[in-house]
């Protein structure tokens, strides 16, 4: 039997759904790639789908920031539906094709649909406090607390929205005169999208689930529970009591209410049964339904924190803790963009020939030493963290947080830097005394997401990089720090520079006025 299946996610460029029907088909951030997910985080080539058996699977072709479902990395996984899983930063939902196959259809032509009674979940819940339990009350208690029971066993064990969305049309079986049933949850475009459905083996597995849009609709906005009828070809529900007499379909509808927000709905219904829902069987889902958003919210809850705090792992590594909150909360991109910022080259002197003396963990032990403090006043700054590069570390100011003083930052965090290294040798006299020469470069830069289709990594590349390093490696000497003249032009009196001759630079056509920042 083929796959089929549909991909639900949102990038950069809105929400998307895309139909899988079993052929071989590759993920990306280009065009090339048959499905193409805009983000920044997407490798070029970062995952195929593929079919085994008519069964759909996924398998990362060595992107970058992989797979994950849930908080653990996977290679390749078998796609359900209702499955969420992670590419890099984007969330993708295993869906349902929309088509005769799928038995929940939410449709706005069913006018023989007709709710009988509704129960407005809000005011509900507060006479629930207010209401003393009677001894002729003492059946319904023990059908409600075994749903209780039960669904702290089924609900609050699943692992992600399928699982939680299963186990409740599962508990509704079990508790409900009810033949099948579905849970639809409402996505970032408000559409309601099915997440699992459940039937039981006396129901007919070719009828389709039919639920007026209407009412769906009035269930959501109403925050109400209904009882539905299927009133066939009578004009109204006047004649509700004969209905009542009538072996024909009824069904419920609650929504999945959590504070202020619906999340979506279950409905069950039944077509087998003699004796139609009735008000208590409303109650029963009411209270399911509570349960069930409470689930739900928590399972989000959890995946929201899991990938925040990959997230935060992830960009750490480069940015400052300000510059993560704001890149978290949305407020700073690392999209590829040309940005005017400020480049700084370190690199320390002699390096090479330490090294031939040194044992190579001893080298290994001063470099991680020295770089967490070096790297620790590029944070100060609000910098960004470029690479290491042996003994030279690279850094740039004015991205992904935009910073007017980027120039200023940039000097500062420089003087730092030679200031932490004066302190680092008294600190280790067990070590001999290291220099560093630092040179700094302001100008436009092309700022994001760079490298081949197996790594990539955010950086900068442009004449403006080229500079910062010429100056460096050229110009600056040891202990000292060195900016361009653009750089040299954005800072204030507060920090001291003296003018330097210009010099020719190695692929610069014509020579550069640099500046020497004066210590102390």
């Amino acid at each position: 039997m083929q796959a089929s299946i549909s991909l639900r996610f949102r990038d950069s460029q809105g929400d998307h759904h895309i139909i899988y029907r079993g052929e071989e088909m590759t993920i990306g951030r280009t065009l090339a790639s048959d499905i193409t997910v805009e983000d920044e985080t997407i490798s070029r080539n970062h995952a195929r789908l593929f079919s085994v058996d008519g069964e759909p699977f996924i398998k990362d072709v060595g992107s970058r920031n992989g797979i994950y479902l849930g908080e653990e990395k996977v290679d390749r996984m078998p796609l359900r539906r209702g499955l969420v899983f992670r590419l890099g930063g984007v969330s993708i939902l295993v869906d349902g094709e929309n088509s005769a196959a799928n038995s929940a259809v939410i449709n706005d032509d069913l006018p023989q649909q007709g709710v009988l009674d509704s129960l407005m979940i809000d005011d509900w819940q507060l006479d629930l406090g207010k209401t003393s339990v009677q001894p002729s009350q003492a059946q319904d208690l023990g059908v409600a607390l075994k749903l209780f029971k039960d669904a702290a066993e089924t609900l609050l064990t699943g692992s992600d929205l399928e699982q939680v969305a299963e186990g409740a049309i599962e508990l509704a079986l079990r508790s409900l005169p009810v033949d099948r049933g579905f849970v639809s949850l409402i996505d970032d475009a408000g559409e309601l999208h099915s997440v699992a459905e459940k039937r039981s083996e006396k129901a007919n597995p070719e009828d389709a689930m039919k639920l007026s849009r209407t009412i769906a609709d009035q269930v959501i906005q109403e925050r109400s529970a209904v009882l539905i009828r299927d009133t066939g070809s009578m004009e109204n529900l006047s004649a509700a009591h004969s209905i009542l007499q009538m072996s024909i379909l009824s069904a419920l509808c609650a929504p999945l209410i959590t504070g202020d927000k619906v999340l979506g709905i279950i409905y069950v219904d039944c077509t087998t049964e003699t004796e139609p829902l009735k008000k208590d069987h409303l109650d029963i889902l009411s209270v399911l339904g509570l349960m069930v958003s409470s689930a739900l919210e928590q399972v989000r809850l959890t995946q929201s924190v899991a990938e925040e705090k990959r997230r935060r792992e992830e960009l750490s590594c480069r940015l400052s803790p300000n510059v993560v909150d704001k890149v978290i909360a949305g407020e700073a991109a690392l999209g590829s963009q040309d940005l005017e910022i400020s480049v700084l080259f370190a690199d320390l002197v002699g390096f090479t020939t330490l090294s031939e003396q040194l044992p190579a963990n001893a080298v290994v032990e001063l470099l991680n030493a020295l770089f967490d403090g070096l790297t620790r006043e590029v944070f100060a700054q609000d910098g960004t963290l470029d690479k290491y590069v042996g003994d030279a570390l690279i850094a740039f100011f004015g991205a992904p947080d935009l910073q007017e003083d980027h120039a200023k930052r940039s000097v500062q965090a420089a003087i730092a830097m030679q200031n932490y290294l004066d302190k680092f040798n008294l600190q280790h006299p067990e070590w001999p005394d290291l220099q560093m020469r630092i040179g700094i470069n302001s100008g436009i830069a092309t700022v994001g997401d760079i490298g081949s289709t197996d790594r990539r990594d955010y950086t900068v590349i442009g004449d403006t990089v080229n500079t910062a390093s010429r100056l460096e490696s050229q110009v600056s000497r040891p202990g000292e720090v060195v900016v361009g003249d653009e750089t040299a032009r954005q800072l204030d009196d507060s920090i001291r520079k003296e003018k330097m001759e210009p010099v020719p630079l190695k692929g610069k056509s014509r020579s550069v006025i640099p500046w020497k920042i004066i210590r102390g």
